[in-house]
């Protein structure tokens, strides 16, 4: 409503009319129109709120970002390393198989080697035995054949001294 006079002032009997007739549902629309601007006030604290919220989220999400990228960079790294030793000991582990089987066989060829030696020294024994046997007797015999001997030659020994020419 206009309650001016036309020439710049205010015309008394408008603008009580105005107050009479509608400055209450000025009021009133004015009353719902505060209401609705403290609740866009308040979503829009709230929608800053959020935007600050989702810009800190954001933030945390690009600093734990970075920190799990790092993780699994070092995860890789470490996985690779991982990889290369468990490599190098699957060969390890190949050579020490290949090393035990040598030396298994080494062993059975060896123990075979003893058994023939021990077969062969057993049979020299047997031999040595015999042969240290016969000897013995052989010396029995040569000592009473050489006592028998020297019997006889100190009985030809007396007879020849008991024969004076």
């Amino acid at each position: 409503m206009d309650i001016s006079n036309g020439s710049g002032g205010i015309d008394s009997s408008k603008l009580m009319d105005y107050f009479t007739k509608d400055f209450l549902t000025d009021l009133g629309k004015m009353a719902v129109l505060r209401d609705e601007l403290e609740k866009r006030q308040g979503s829009m604290n709230a929608v800053n709120a959020a935007n600050a919220k989702v810009t800190e989220a954001d933030a945390y999400a690009e600093s734990t970002k970075a920190q799990v990228d790092a993780l699994l960079a070092d995860a890789k790294i470490k996985n690779t390393d991982a990889n290369a030793r468990q490599a190098i000991l699957d060969a390890r582990e190949k050579d020490l198989a290949e090393l035990q089987k040598q030396s298994l066989a080494n062993a059975a060829a060896a123990a075979k080697d003893v058994a023939a030696k021990e077969a062969s020294l057993t049979g020299r024994e047997n031999g040595l035995s015999q042969a240290q046997a016969a000897l013995a007797a052989g010396q029995a015999k040569l000592d009473s054949d050489q006592s028998a001997l020297d019997a006889r030659i100190k009985a030809l020994q007396d007879k020849v001294a008991s024969i004076n020419i």
